[in-house]
């Protein structure tokens, strides 16, 4: 940056001798300005979360609720069967077999004669 041309500064020189000798005041007294900006920000995050949260908890609730709702309708589609809970399954295997094409061809033996 050393080949930057700098524009020669608005500030007399006595200004800038000021200011670096107060320098440690000037940057105690931003860098508090900068933590309580930091701490409104991360306060509105969490507070953002903390809805989010809430939102998606109460989707969930409804969720659970509407699956309690349908439980008898789920039954009585799967003949009775109570099929809520996942560990209390059967796995049935059903094998199918479906004959697509059928052709017959007559073979004859070499004695026989036409």
């Amino acid at each position: 940056f050393l080949w930057r041309p700098r524009p020669p500064s608005l500030l007399p020189p006595e200004k800038e001798e000021e200011i670096a000798r107060n320098l440690k005041k000037y940057s105690k007294k931003y860098e508090a300005e900068d933590q309580d900006v930091s701490l409104l920000l991360s306060e509105q995050d969490r507070e953002k979360r903390r809805l989010l949260q809430e939102e998606w908890d109460g989707w969930v609730k409804e969720w659970k609720e509407r699956h309690e709702e349908e439980k008898v309708y789920r039954q009585e589609l799967r003949d009775g069967e109570a099929s809520d809970e996942e560990e209390e399954y059967e796995a049935k295997e059903v094998e199918v077999e479906e004959i697509l094409d059928v052709t017959e061809e007559v073979v004859s033996f070499g004695d026989e004669q036409e």
